[in-house]
């Protein structure tokens, strides 16, 4: 029998109740350790942290991350004229979700915002934030159907939608639209069941209007309920209704017609008039009844709604609301009916979801009246629901969807064969991996040809993907590469990476390399992104992104003596950093073969360096002020700077690893980026001044040597090396003048000593260049002839580019010098780019570091030369 408390009763049991179910379903839901994502679900997962970290609701800020390797195919995105990308789908979702984000946003600030990290912090809080909505809308139902009927009935109601429905399976493992449709619908019911107050009215008007708001379908729902609303609300307080209904409505509308330019926002810039030419019968036939995505195969304890009209409630508002209910299902269904019913890649009747909150009040008074036979049919439905639904939860992935759009000769309607169902597919699967919390960590490296990294690659030419990746602290099972979201080549063949091992302290191989064919790429830009696999049966997850031109293949004239100065300068803005820092690219021998990118304050500074007297002709001012703030920033609180930056910098465990500060990165970002606080200035000077040998040179390590963090040292752990020392001495010659003279004259009597040349004695490029820097400074030093020669094969070159900046050269000198080296589009830089420094031999493990973009700036610094020795000749 009906049993009706009062509806406006605040039992705490009751309330108690509800919040231990709420509970008991968030464990659940997350039981499988996993998200069951699509690509509808993308922009409401990343929006969030857009709105908090750039206070906007256009995804350019993560586009790359939110097109997960699709580019343009990614139709989630919506791409303006204007340049804007915005979400396909409506932003209440991710707005109303959003301070639920709050606690990530921290941890991203604490950590920092890589992609790869932002990339799995995001997989997590999508799948904590839905199966907590869903969690709050099985507690709220609960609490609604406690004003229809006993404790009894509305817990198995309430369960059974919980388990035995697509809440659990949609709602609950993804940010659908759905999962927040019914948390709202529940919501405005619990106003609508109750006495109208003001409160009430207002409440209930917001719900309305976000109901309608959140998904276009739904303004059905939102409509009918509506018009119940308005009798409800009476004419006292129907106003305030309406009044608040339109305020988030309107909200949406503002927003669709300022990002989407159109009322339905990214539905509106896509929509086509044939999105509704399906037939009528067939599609009702198949989302009732179909194997694929029927809603009373899935839900089975359902179909008992069908003799809801044999129950209808005493109460006339009760009958009016199950009215208005009735006629917004029926829409609903006829709606869905006319577009393609099998709903893309889901699981189940996902079309039928928001209107399931309607049918469990709908279902109150059947199953309260069953007896004995009745309710044990009912129970036994509910888990049979209960088992296919725990079957998805566990076993289902999208994937197992593909043969309903299969369409053959023999088979015509796939989505009608058992065998095809997703419930089936699964079991024939197994369980799906519970791969949601494994750490899977990684690098994307760069694009490789010829042996070189590059962003420029012949058509034809083979080229390859390299990077490091750990699922956890296990080598993964597989990465994989996708070239413009179209080719995917992939590998699961794994080297050890001796900079991984050593930065992040793991044994598990981690490097990969995977070819790929460039001959059916067409001319132009291409984009290849990155995917690690935490389980072979699982999803990628994304590590990074690269971009690319493809050339035509074809001989490639040589320059004039002017060469291309916008090109070489280019390549210099390309190869920067978000962050603001090159990379530099390093080897286990004196070659150029095999690459892997670093970054560290070094380079940094030192193209600060070169590139500053020549950046604002050659567009480069903004690229050197944006490094210089990237140098300033990781100046620490004692005034020291370390070689690969702050601790907590973006690139630490992938690009670099927390290292001892040292006297050469400290004194070249104070001298080249500097920061405010001139204490910190001093406090730093003290500290290098504690690591003065009694000759007058100062050591490269600021710390002793069992604190050494992240360090390799050779037979001197802690030389005097020459580059070192210059670069101290120009910041000294500056800030402590008496201090600058005094280096010059300990460095020149040992200038020649092999124990000062630790890190430059293969690789003299450094020291050459600094050689004017301190005649300018006031330290005459001179360097033996024997010092400034390699015997490293194509290295010369670059010592004589050196020195001819640091002379008086000929015309004819930088002319055959430019043609040189920008002879075939610079092949001299992209294939073997100086060689600028390297460890201490003597170390155990050899490193050589080389920079393309040094390279670029010598170059530059070069034709900056030779142009004003050829203006001071036509002026002559």
């Amino acid at each position: 029998m009906d049993v009706r408390p009062d509806v406006t009763a605040r039992d705490p049991k009751r309330f108690r109740a509800a919040l231990l179910l709420g509970i008991f379903c968030l464990l659940i839901y997350n039981a499988n350790r996993r998200a069951i994502t699509a690509g509808d679900t993308y922009p409401a997962r990343y929006l969030p942290f857009v709105i908090w970290k750039h206070h906007t609701l256009f995804l350019e800020p993560i586009e790359k991350l939110a097109a997960q390797g699709r580019g343009t195919d990614a139709f989630w995105l919506v791409r303006r004229p204007n340049g804007h990308i915005i979400s396909l789908y409506p932003v209440v979702v991710p707005v109303l979700v959003a301070p639920l984000y709050l606690p990530a946003v921290a941890y991203l600030d604490a950590r920092g915002w890589t992609d790869a990290r932002l990339d799995h912090v995001a997989r997590v809080m999508e799948k904590l934030t839905a199966s907590l909505l869903a969690a709050l809308t099985v507690a709220l139902l609960y609490l609604l159907l406690r004003r229809r009927t006993n404790a009894r009935t509305a817990l198995l109601l309430a369960v059974a939608y919980g388990f035995g429905t697509t809440a659990w399976v949609i709602c609950s493992q993804a940010l659908w639209q759905h999962g927040v449709a019914q948390l709202l619908i529940v919501g405005l019911l619990l106003q609508l069941t109750a006495p109208c107050t003001t409160t009430r009215a207002l409440a209930a008007g917001v719900l309305c209007g976000l109901v309608a708001g959140n998904r276009p379908p739904d303004v059905v729902l939102a409509g009918v309920l509506g018009v119940y609303a308005l009798v409800w609300a009476g004419r006292r307080r129907a106003w305030l209704f309406v009044a608040a209904a339109a305020l988030p409505l309107g909200l949406v509308l503002l927003y669709n017609i300022f990002a989407g330019g159109n009322v339905g926002g990214g539905y509106g810039v896509i929509g086509t008039a044939q999105f509704f030419s399906f037939h009528l019968l067939p599609g009702v036939a198949g989302l009732l009844f179909s194997p694929a995505r029927g809603l009373f195969v899935f839900s089975p304890f359902l179909l008992f709604v069908l003799v809801a009209f044999r129950h209808l409630p005493r109460s006339r508002d009760e009958r009016w609301l199950t009215l208005a209910m009735s006629v917004g299902i029926v829409i609903q269904l006829l709606l869905y009916a006319k577009v393609d019913w099998r709903a893309g890649f889901s699981w189940g009747p996902r079309y039928m979801t928001d209107l399931v909150p309607l049918l469990m009040w709908m279902l109150v008074p059947v199953v309260a009246s069953l007896r004995r036979v009745g309710r044990a049919c009912f129970v036994a439905a509910v888990g049979v629901a209960i088992l296919i639904e725990t079957v998805g939860a566990f076993a289902y992935s999208g994937w197992m969807d593909l043969p309903l759009f299969t369409v053959t000769a023999a088979v015509k309607h796939p989505e009608w064969t058992l065998r095809n169902a997703p419930f089936v597919a699964a079991v024939r699967e197994g369980l799906a991996p519970a791969e949601l919390f494994v750490n899977v960590r990684g690098s994307f490296d760069g694009v490789v040809s010829g042996g070189r990294a590059t962003s420029t690659i012949f058509a034809g030419d083979q080229a390859a993907a390299t990077g490091w990746a750990l699922a956890g602290h296990r080598t993964p099972p597989q990465v994989a590469i996708t070239v413009d979201g179209r080719q995917t080549f992939s590998t699961a063949t794994f080297v050890d990476r001796p900079d991984v091992r050593a930065a992040l302290h793991e044994t598990s191989r981690a490097g990969w390399r995977i070819p790929f064919d460039t001959t059916s790429l067409t001319i132009g830009e291409h984009r290849v992104t990155a995917f690690a696999w935490a389980d072979a049966r699982g999803d990628g997850c994304y590590l990074d992104e690269h971009t690319f031109r493809v050339l035509p293949r074809m001989p490639i004239a040589d320059v004039s003596a002017a060469g291309d100065p916008a090109t070489a300068a280019a390549r210099l803005r390309e190869h920067q950093q978000p962050g603001g820092y090159w990379l530099t690219r390093f080897t286990s021998a004196p070659r150029f073969e095999d690459p892997h990118p670093e970054m560290n304050t070094f380079l940094t500074a030192l193209l600060v360096d070169l590139l500053d007297p020549i950046a604002a002709k050659n567009g480069l001012a903004e690229s050197v002020q944006h490094a210089r703030q990237h140098l300033t920033k990781q100046i620490e609180r004692g005034g020291l700077v370390r070689y690969h930056g702050r601790p907590d910098g973006p690139g630490i465990g992938t690009l670099g690893c927390v290292i001892t500060p040292d006297t050469d990165d400290t004194s070249l970002v104070w001298r080249v980026a500097p920061g405010a606080d001139r204490s910190q200035l001093d406090a730093a000077l003290e500290t290098i001044a504690r690591y003065r040998t009694p000759e007058g040179l100062y050591r490269s390590w600021l710390a002793p040597q069992s604190a050494y963090q992240c360090l390799d040292p050779g037979s001197d752990p802690n030389p005097t090396d020459v580059a070192i020392q210059m670069h101290l001495l120009l910041l000294l010659s500056q800030v402590r003048p008496a201090a600058g003279h005094a280096l010059c004259e300990a460095l020149r009597p040992v200038i020649d000593e092999d124990r000062v040349w630790v890190y430059y004695r293969k690789a003299p490029l450094v020291p050459v260049l600094r050689l004017p820097d301190l005649h300018r400074a006031g330290c005459d030093l001179e360097l033996p002839e024997t010092r400034m020669h390699t015997e490293i094969p194509g290295q010369q070159v670059w010592l004589s580019a050196a020195r001819l900046l640091g002379s008086a050269p000929s015309g004819a000198e930088l002319d055959a010098l430019l043609r040189k080296l920008a002879r075939n589009d610079f092949a001299a830089i992209r294939l073997d780019p100086p060689l600028f420094y390297h460890n201490d031999l003597t170390a155990t493990v050899p490193r050589y570091y080389w920079s393309e973009d040094v390279g670029y700036a010598l170059w530059l610094r070069l034709y900056d030369r030779y142009e004003r020795l050829h203006d001071r000749r036509n002026d002559g």
